[in-house]
């Protein structure tokens, strides 16, 4: 399996380190980064060969493939706050999407940020005009909350949310179940309400993009301040609050121990019940010449399956693929991602009714099944706060699973972690 060649050299396991915190993913680089922002000695120690958890780009055939379809949203105010994004050179999917009804694909777009578009948008046949009005009405609503109004608001699913916000069944199934799918990796819409209010803000507000040589780059740029202080390949056996024991039996005393592991990982080592998670599959395709022109996400609206969005990833950032191909990302939810295995035939039988015989001359190059991609968040159940827990022990615990399943949750979740041991807490 060919990797992208990680920036970070991995560094000697320590006898000791003030904080020794379990996992070198986006929670695990957020606390250590706030903790050595105040002068805490503080060691990382990882599983794996590289940083990142879920956020890994690898390198196969000159193509740069995410390990399953990512996109960082610009207005995650973690990532503003956290990380340069000039170093990232981010390239953005354009605002709105493309839409198969079953036809053809339709384009709805951003009025607000593609007014030349607006026409076209109003007259696609996703929805009514009405819709499209009640979707302006929204977006005011969520621009005029703060992040924390509209994670803390009333809470109930996403589809009574918009059931109630008058919201047509057609306008749903054709454009929400699929878009919302891509996010919640769920289309049934069970998720809060108060996530999709959260979300539908940061698309209002910033882009959807991705790094210009994959997604890796994230986690890899969080980690040029932690030189000498991240051990790679150190899986992790025990932990208890002073002292971390490594698979082959080495021992790492520590003051303090953060557990930043994924949420299945984090369970197994704390003895805590997992969470409970959603899955997805995509699968990569090689292709001669683009299906679609432009930066766009290409949604299911017709509901039919397996894929749920499709993307060409070159046509929004050229280097994930070399030149003269393009790289064709399609992705699944829900009881697709059940059945990896049959996802990439099964997908190209769908797009071959949206794109035609040109799909024939597509290579598949590699298919990620990601079984616990997301936590679940149902509505009237969630809460994001205070994103980390703290065990009867003091061992702390965080990652996305304690906060909510997004970048921003992860990022979130390591700081606040942090913050909780510089305060002694």
């Amino acid at each position: 399996m060919s990797t992208a060649p990680t920036s970070v050299p991995s560094a000697p396991v320590p006898e000791r380190a003030e904080v020794v915190v379990v996992g070198a993913g986006l929670a695990g680089l957020a606390c250590a980064r706030r903790l050595l922002e105040e002068g805490v000695d503080v060691h990382v120690v990882e599983a794996g060969d590289g940083v990142g958890g879920r956020v890994r780009t690898d390198e196969v055939e000159g193509f740069r493939l995410d390990r399953g379809f990512q996109v960082l949203l610009t207005a995650y105010d973690e990532v503003q706050a956290q990380v340069a994004l000039e170093s990232l050179d981010l390239r953005a999917f354009a605002p709105g999407s493309l839409i198969w009804t079953g036809r053809k694909l339709e384009r709805l777009a951003d009025p607000w940020r593609t007014p030349g578009a607006a026409l076209a948008s109003a007259a696609a046949r996703v929805g009514t005009f009405g819709d499209k009005l009640k979707v302006a009405a929204l977006r005011r609503r969520v621009l005029s909350l703060s992040d924390h109004d509209c994670l803390a608001g009333p809470d109930r699913t996403t589809l009574a949310e918009l059931q109630s916000l008058g919201f047509t069944p057609g306008f749903i199934d054709g454009f929400f179940r699929p878009f919302l799918g891509g996010v919640f990796l769920e289309r049934e819409l069970d998720t809060s309400a108060r996530l999709f209010r959260y979300y539908f803000r940061c698309f209002s507000r910033g882009a959807a993009a991705v790094p210009a040589r994959g997604m890796q780059a994230l986690p890899e740029v969080m980690a040029a301040g932690l030189e000498g202080r991240i051990s790679l390949r150190s899986p992790v056996r025990s932990v208890t609050p002073g002292s971390v024991t490594l698979e082959g039996g080495v021992q790492v005393g520590s003051g303090r121990v953060v557990v930043a592991a994924d949420g299945i990982s984090a369970a197994a080592l704390t003895g805590e019940i997992p969470p409970q998670t959603k899955a997805t599959v995509t699968a990569y395709f090689s292709a001669p010449v683009p299906p679609v022109k432009g930066p766009f996400l290409v949604l299911d609206g017709e509901g039919s399956g397996p894929v749920n969005h499709l993307a060409v990833l070159t046509n929004v950032a050229p280097d994930y693929g070399p030149p003269g191909r393009h790289l064709v990302s399609a992705s699944g939810v829900g009881p697709a991602a059940s059945d990896p295995d049959d996802f990439p035939d099964a997908a190209l039988a769908q797009l071959r009714r949206w794109f035609g015989k040109s799909v024939e001359g597509w290579e598949h190059l590699r298919t990620y099944h990601i079984p616990h991609a997301l936590p679940r968040h149902p509505g009237g159940r969630f809460d994001p706060e205070p994103g980390y827990r703290i065990r009867h022990d003091g061992v702390t615990v965080a990652g996305d699973h304690t906060a909510f399943g997004a970048i921003q949750g992860a990022l979130r979740a390591g700081r606040r972690a942090a913050e909780a041991v510089l305060s002694g807490e």
